[in-house]
């Protein structure tokens, strides 16, 4: 239904560009078609507990019209399905939480542009901390709504967003249900990032839900090169709610209106290699795993571990890479992470977790990904995952 609106309203539009040159006949004809084909074989290994393991098949085909002409529009549908043995797949989020296939549009919006400025309205994917598409399945968040970007000013990105309705990346129906709960009058994100300052990056985002929670972040990055191309970077995060609602879980992992967290980061890029060490402490109660929807962007994110979860974590995490190219093979990469987390509420968990993966890009389209993280906990047992992703785009 939201495909048709969308196509009955471009052609009454085309009216609107006498010009040959901008009408939105040709902006079809010069349209665009691309996808995805995506492999991916999860196994979780939960140690005296039932395991879950299965294989999904799936990826996405998208077509988008001309949008060098001021207006546009794109749709892009999702799919995936179990193929050979499973067990416990629901578990994977891969599928529905049923377990049964996947199949959804997370693109169908129609857009216009003016002068570095753009309105987007209907179902569309975002990049903002705590809503966006999460990309750690094939299939991703999407949103329905209204959604304004501006770039017209110099260094500076201004972001508008109200959301009606939310997508998660199990369901194929857009409904008023975010990560964190439910909500009735939609979700309203201010966004700021400016980059007018020599090597420091700021960016400030504001979220109000009514019967949720609301939440401010703040964060600034710091980037030196040196003349021998080494990068040394410096961050700092902050995320603050407040105003819980009538829906609002103070204690719900996934966010509530007690988020008080700090994050800090410092690292290095060299030639081949990077090395940066992490650290956050949540001095509040609720957690900000998946916020309203994705999954939050915090400095302290491995695969599963993380130091965004409630009952106030205190998380450092060293990441190292290497770039296995400079042996002449495909480029490729080679990561170890080590987290350590300790809580100061008795009702959480301590846990130590070593994460590592390849990375191999045997072209621009095909990939290959291995990943792999162990979570030792404290007081329960201890959980393996491992992924598989054979990836191609095209």
């Amino acid at each position: 239904m939201q495909i048709k609106w969308i196509l009955c309203v471009l052609l009454l539009l085309s009216s609107v560009y006498a010009d040959n040159n901008s009408t939105l006949l040709n902006a079809f004809y010069r349209g665009s078609v691309q996808g995805n084909l995506t492999l991916f074989t999860y196994n979780i290994d939960n140690q005296n507990e039932e395991n879950a393991y299965t294989t999904a098949l799936g990826g996405f085909l998208q077509y988008r019209t001309d949008d060098s002409l001021p207006l546009f529009a794109s749709a892009r549908f999702y799919h995936s399905s179990a193929i050979g043995p499973y067990k416990n797949k629901e578990q994977t989020k891969l599928f529905k939480n049923d377990g049964s296939s996947l199949n959804a549009f997370a693109e169908s919006y129609l857009a216009y542009r003016y002068k570095k400025r753009v309105l987007k309205t209907g179902n569309f994917m975002l990049q903002t901390p705590m809503m966006n598409d999460d990309t750690t399945r094939i299939v991703p968040w999407s949103y329905q709504g209204v959604s304004f970007t501006s770039e017209a000013i110099n260094d500076t990105k201004v972001q508008v967003n109200y959301i009606t309705k939310i997508r998660s990346h199990t369901s194929d129906k857009y409904e008023k249900r975010s990560a964190s709960g439910d909500f009735d009058k939609g979700i309203t994100m201010l966004g700021l990032t400016y980059e007018g300052m020599d090597e420091i990056a700021v960016e400030v985002y504001y979220y109000h839900a009514p019967e949720l929670y609301s939440t401010f972040i703040s964060k600034i990055d710091y980037k030196h090169v040196t003349k021998e191309d080494y990068l040394f970077c410096l961050g700092i995060q902050y995320f603050n709610s407040g105003q819980g609602g009538k829906y609002n879980d103070t204690e719900g992992k996934n966010g509530g209106d007690d988020i008080n967290l700090l994050a800090l980061k410092a690292g290095i890029d060299g030639p081949f290699y990077n090395l940066t060490l992490n650290y956050s402490q949540n001095f509040g109660l609720s957690g900000i795993v998946q916020a309203y929807g994705g999954l939050a962007k915090v400095y302290t994110t491995s695969m599963v571990a993380n130091g965004r979860g409630n009952y106030k974590p205190e998380t450092w995490m060293l990441k190292s890479r290497i770039d296995l190219d400079i042996f002449d093979l495909h480029e490729s990469e080679f990561a170890i992470w080590l987290t350590n987390t300790r809580v100061k509420d008795s009702r959480g968990a301590d846990f130590d977790a070593f994460y590592a993966h390849y990375h191999e890009y045997f072209t621009h389209n095909a990939s290959l990904n291995i990943r792999f993280e162990n979570i030792n906990y404290k007081n329960k047992n201890d959980v393996s995952y491992l992924r598989i992703i054979a990836a191609y785009n095209f």
